[in-house]
């Protein structure tokens, strides 16, 4: 019988902890309007606006491609709009539908938006651009889901059906079965509450447990995506309710089991002596010992990574225990009134008031089942991407036997100028360079600059030597009245360097956007590491002097992988660089290595080029331009300097027609084959099939 008797607590203490679970789902997320405003809290999720906005962004890029470089004041204010609380009147209206549809048969299509957003956007990206409020249309509608009728649904659906009959059903069956278990044990009221008690101590316990290994779970979800910022937020929301749910189950549990008790009264102190004592005395039941050990440990861990909630369930559990301590008092004093009104002797009333804290506490256990159960009222598209096989090189096996100087890559202009890198105003490039590697680009061209930390944090300015000529290339690239607007926006007007020097990879003013150099080349030998059959190439736009570029790439770890050119030789072939792990090479635009560093490149002797100063495609020439006639290497500048449209002419002048043409042009009229073919927003048109139509290969 003892053995039946701890089945059926078990049993019934599992089912209880189920309906508890049950019943907070079904009251927290089936009922419409709590669900409304729950999803309207996590929007306003700092994470989740920020991983919203970057949405937002998306989608208004993918309708206005040609405001890409304007993305970080876009995504700024896509963030604060998301955030903002004049919109959770919309949110929560649109919401409504949208949980109609999840949880019914309903066979509607729901599309969920952030109404009026596209157009308070207008007014933001206008101010740093004015040319561009032509382009936007000003009932630009970003759809951020579309959730399908009952295709989509049915799950859900059956979901919400499930937990909405556990939540009445678990917790009916459970404190049945928890009562029969008393009476198996022993008859009498006593043992049925003390029963009761102990199984709703359990299923509290039950759900502590599982509230911790979810806040732990919870913690360590990446808030830098949607889904991780949107599931750490939905936990939040959610656990709140439970923890509270669990804590007063626990606190009438409590009551119960002791007033199911011989021996003394229900008072608080007795009741805190006797939890210490449960908790560390130490027994002989290793079953015992092992949970008061887990519900320590679990008790720690909440303690870390939820205080004020700890502290809030602890002191609503103390004002449950007082209030009913209180209740016992009054109780026997009630009995005791009746009892002399009567005439009969004060010795008859009970010497506590246990019989009617046990009425009150489990009224109070089933008011709390019912009130549980109950519910209340990204990426763009590239050309192609390159698979390298063990004997291939650069992805081709026919390109291992020829010299480096024969060989075409596709390249990108200002590679570190990228649209989805944080921080950069006016992106020439979609992705970063890891990503551009990952894509097939093979030569990056890079701008580097030394700067300094600011007072503002994320903000990086050009440290005071190379400001003033940082400054005058990019307004002579982007116009004066263009950089002081994005210096406004960024609050960039008077920063204060604080931080050492250090090189960074900058379009010109390291204000309008920076990636620190250093760690990127590690990422970048671990990407090597990785790609054991590519040659990789660097062309810098060097403000940072040869010496610091050299110690940077030594700390990186990249000397392993640098290509030491040989005096008076011609360039090796792609397979002999790869066979001898050199297969990095490093062009310097301005300076050299010097003896000291050999591998940095002069490219004024190396390379030869065309201008690149074109705003429509009819202008394209392969003139000469830099370098010198017999420079081994060419390259290509292939783009137009039209800030404004540069998405849509990227996709103009990369597509096949007007690309391969002009590389063809370009090598019949300078004799030699157009070596790096640089390109803006590598992604739109046929950059990397034109490269493998030059090398002739498939």
């Amino acid at each position: 019988m003892r053995v039946l008797a701890r089945l059926l607590l078990v049993t019934g203490s599992l089912l209880l902890a189920v309906g508890l679970v049950a019943g907070v789902v079904n009251r927290q997320v089936l009922d419409g309007d709590r669900f409304a405003e729950h999803v309207d809290a996590v929007r306003a999720d700092p994470a989740v606006a920020r991983q919203l906005g970057l949405l937002v962004t998306d989608r208004l890029l993918e309708q206005q491609p040609d405001l890409t470089g304007l993305r970080p004041l876009i995504e700024s204010a896509s963030t604060a709009l998301v955030a903002s609380p004049a919109l959770g009147p919309v949110v929560r209206t649109t919401v409504t539908p949208l949980h109609q549809a999840l949880t019914s048969d309903d066979d509607d299509q729901v599309v969920l938006r952030l109404a009026d957003v596209g157009a308070l956007l207008v007014a933001a990206i206008t101010t740093v651009s004015p040319s561009t409020e032509a382009v936007i249309p000003r009932d630009l509608d970003l759809t951020l889901a579309s959730i399908g009728g009952q295709s989509a649904s049915d799950g859900v659906v059956d979901a919400a059906r499930l937990v909405d009959l556990l939540a009445w059903l678990c917790p009916l069956l459970g404190v049945t079965l928890i009562v029969v278990a008393g009476r198996v044990r022993e008859r009498g009221w006593r043992s049925a509450v003390r029963h009761v008690g102990a199984g709703a101590l359990a299923a509290s316990g039950l759900v502590a447990l599982l509230l911790v290994a979810g806040s732990l779970a919870a913690s360590q979800a990446d808030d830098r995506s949607l889904a991780g910022a949107l599931g750490r937020a939905a936990w939040g929301e959610l656990d709140g309710s439970l923890w509270w749910t669990a804590g007063l189950t626990a606190a009438v549990g409590l009551v119960l089991r002791a007033a199911g008790s011989r021996g003394s009264a229900l008072e608080p102190a007795t009741l805190l002596r006797r939890g210490r004592a449960a908790l560390l005395d130490r027994g002989a039941d290793p079953a015992a010992e092992a949970l008061r050990a887990a519900i320590m440990l679990g008790a720690g861990v909440l303690l870390v990574l939820r205080p004020v909630l700890v502290v809030g369930v602890v002191g609503a559990v103390v004002g449950f225990l007082l209030a009913l301590s209180g209740a016992q008092v009054l109780g026997r004093m009630a009995v005791l009134a009746v009892l002399e009104r009567a005439g009969r002797p004060s010795g008859a009333a009970p010497r506590s008031g246990r019989p009617v804290v046990a009425v009150v506490a489990g009224v109070a256990l089933v008011a709390l089942l019912v009130v549980a159960a109950l519910p209340a009222s990204d990426d763009l598209p590239v050309a192609a991407t390159v698979a390298a096989g063990d004997d291939a090189c650069n992805g081709h096996v026919q390109l291992c036997d020829r010299r480096f100087d024969q060989v075409a890559f596709p390249a990108t202009h200002n590679s570190m100028s990228a649209a989805d890198q944080p921080g950069w105003f006016l992106g020439e490039q979609p992705h970063g360079i890891l990503r551009q590697l990952d894509d097939g680009i093979r030569v990056l061209l890079v701008d580097s600059w030394n700067g300094q930390g600011t007072q503002r944090s994320g903000v990086v300015a050009n440290t005071e030597e190379s400001r003033s000529a940082g400054l005058a290339e990019a307004e002579a690239t982007y116009g004066p009245e263009l950089v002081q607007s994005a210096l406004r926006l960024r609050d960039s007007l008077s920063l204060t360097p604080t931080g050492r020097a250090e090189p960074y990879l900058c379009h010109a003013l390291c204000e309008l956007g920076s990636t620190k150099w250093e760690p990127l080349m590690v990422d970048v030998k671990g990407w090597l590491d990785r790609h054991p059959r590519e040659v990789v190439t660097f062309f810098v736009q060097d403000e940072v002097s040869a010496a610091d570029t050299a110690a940077l790439v030594e700390r990186a770890g990249l000397m392993p992988y640098v290509h030491v050119p040989a005096a008076g030789e011609p360039w090796p072939t792609l397979g002999e660089m790869i066979a001898s792990g050199r297969r990095v090479v490093f062009l310097l635009e301005n300076s050299s290595g010097g003896a000291q560093a050999p591998w940095l490149i002069d490219s004024r002797t190396e390379v030869q080029d065309t201008p690149f100063s074109f705003t429509s495609a009819d202008q394209f020439s392969c003139e000469p331009f830099r370098g010198t006639a017999d420079a081994p290497l060419f390259l290509v500048n292939h783009w137009l300097s039209n800030y404004s449209s540069r998405v849509t002419d990227a996709r103009e002048v990369n597509a096949e027609p007007v690309l391969l043409p002009r590389l063809q042009q370009c090598r019949d009229q300078r004799g030699r084959l157009p070596n790096f073919v640089a390109v803006d927003n590598y992604d739109q048109g046929d950059l990397l099939s034109a490269v493998d139509v030059l090398n002739g290969v498939d």
